[in-house]
């Protein structure tokens, strides 16, 4: 355990709240804590169980005086999530009795705790790699239940165990080559049909964990949907419907909406990041130009665009000129307001968008009900982005830093074939092999340089 200075900060969200929690960490965590920590049941702090809440009271060091009353929890390293001795302090929420008590151990001695310095102290001190310390920011993120489940997965190792296994089979590898080359009389050198049998199947391991990183990037970001179209063909409709929320006002006056306005949906346990633009026209408004021109960098960013429909008008040239925006996009193009009576036809749609009849929806926008069509499209949705569906055992890579480093390991094992095959010597794969082994060491971070460990914990939040 690599010895640090004691930290401390407030845990949970600033605020009015019941509780809040200040975590101190360090070799100095029951020292500094029991200056202020006076448990009830007369003992002193250094003598309390590890692991067990005592009620306690609270006190300022300089004059005895009584800030709270609070639950106290010693958790002695190496068993406690930072690997050093820790103490949770569960005093009451607010804006000022947290920061009261906060601020009398700063006085006693605490530092202020940097952004995820909790948590880098856990990976420094073996309590976590690096997948895990990512698990934890993405699961306090999540949005949704995959994603959600897919980061708990992650900290639990399944993921490192994945990693761990491909890293195992290169070391082992590589010690067999080492080995070949030192005792050539006592070892027998793998003939180049089994060289290639180990190259492929690290490459081909390393290419099964890369083909997850789609789904596992979706369970953590959720789908960034664009709902676009012209002015008053339902949009906002669109974006209440799937909401279940009356979020966006919907009136017959084009241009109601001049800002994008955004709504979470969980869709079958993946987060859908609902944003509805203003309508797409020509405009002299100062005001809607500059919401249009936010709907145009929307779709540029999006994974999914709806772009909505009148079935009641005739396709126009504003329709195709926003169409054009969307190329390169997965579209659902929605055809709405068919109660109205529908000009355009599914038929006729996808050959002047020259696109498959399939990717059409058909909605209406009845005056009184619920607008129709919106299961089908959920359906459509999940099919777009989730084919093959997501096993209860599936857990993926979810970020680029971990899909980089995989790359550059297939990349180097893919190499490899390519030297073998060309007639190098066996012995002279041992360098590469190293460079694969690093290169999955990135991944969990048992090889990765500083540089790269200050952006994950960048991420984090103070007191985590």
């Amino acid at each position: 355990m690599k010895e640090f200075d004691t930290i401390g900060a407030i845990a949970t969200p600033i605020g009015v709240g019941g509780i809040a929690i200040i975590r101190i960490s360090g070799t100095e965590a029951e020292a500094i804590a029991s200056a202020v920590a006076f448990p009830k049941n007369g003992k002193s702090l250094e003598n309390l169980e590890s692991h067990k809440l005592t009620l306690s009271e609270i006190r300022r060091a300089s004059d005895g005086s009584v800030l709270d009353e609070a639950l106290v929890a010693v958790m002695r390293g190496p068993n406690s999530y930072t690997g050093e001795n820790v103490v949770e302090i569960n005093c009451h929420g607010g804006f000022f009795a947290a920061e009261s008590v906060l601020e009398e151990l700063f006085r006693c001695g605490m530092r202020q705790a940097e952004a995820g310095e909790f948590t880098r102290r856990a990976f420094v001190n073996g309590k976590m790699d690096l997948i895990g310390a990512e698990a934890v920011v993405d699961l306090i993120h999540s949005n949704s239940s995959l994603g959600q489940s897919n980061a708990a997965k992650a900290l639990s190792g399944k993921l490192s165990a994945q990693v761990d296994e491909i890293r195992n089979k290169a070391v082992a590898f590589a010690a067999n080559i080492s080995a070949v080359a030192d005792f050539p009389d006592e070892i027998e050198p793998l003939s180049d049909e089994e060289l290639e049998e180990k190259i492929s199947e690290i490459s081909n391991d390393i290419e099964v964990m890369l083909s997850g990183f789609s789904k596992g990037k979706l369970m953590r970001d959720g789908i960034m949907t664009v709902i676009a179209g012209r002015p008053n063909v339902g949009k906002s409709s669109l974006l209440n419907a799937l909401s279940r929320t009356e979020r966006a006002i919907v009136t017959d006056i084009p241009g109601t909406t001049r800002d994008t306005i955004e709504e979470y949906v969980n869709l079958s346990g993946v987060a859908l990041r609902l944003v509805d633009t203003a309508g797409i026209r020509e405009s002299d408004n100062s005001v809607e130009k500059i919401g249009i021109d936010r709907a145009k960098k929307n779709i540029e960013d999006a994974d999914l665009c709806l772009f909505v429909l009148d079935s009641s008008k005739e396709l126009s040239d504003e329709d195709m000129e926003i169409f054009g925006y969307m190329q390169n996009k997965n579209i659902i193009v929605i055809l709405n307001k068919t109660d109205k009576g529908a000009i355009l036809s599914t038929e006729e749609l996808g050959k002047k968008l020259h696109i498959d009849e399939q990717s059409i929806v058909l909605t209406a926008t009845p005056e009184n009900g619920e607008i129709s069509g919106i299961d089908n499209l959920e359906e459509k949705i999940m099919r777009m982005f989730l084919s093959g569906g997501i096993s209860s055992d599936d857990v993926f890579i979810s970020n680029d830093r971990q899909k980089n480093a995989l790359i550059k390991a297939k990349a180097v094992a893919d190499g490899m074939l390519g030297s073998l095959r060309s007639g190098m010597p066996a012995d002279m794969l041992y360098v590469d092999l190293e460079e694969v082994i690093a290169a999955l060491g990135e991944v969990t971070g048992q090889t990765v340089q500083d540089e790269i460990i200050d952006r994950v914990f960048e991420r984090f939040c103070v007191g985590k």
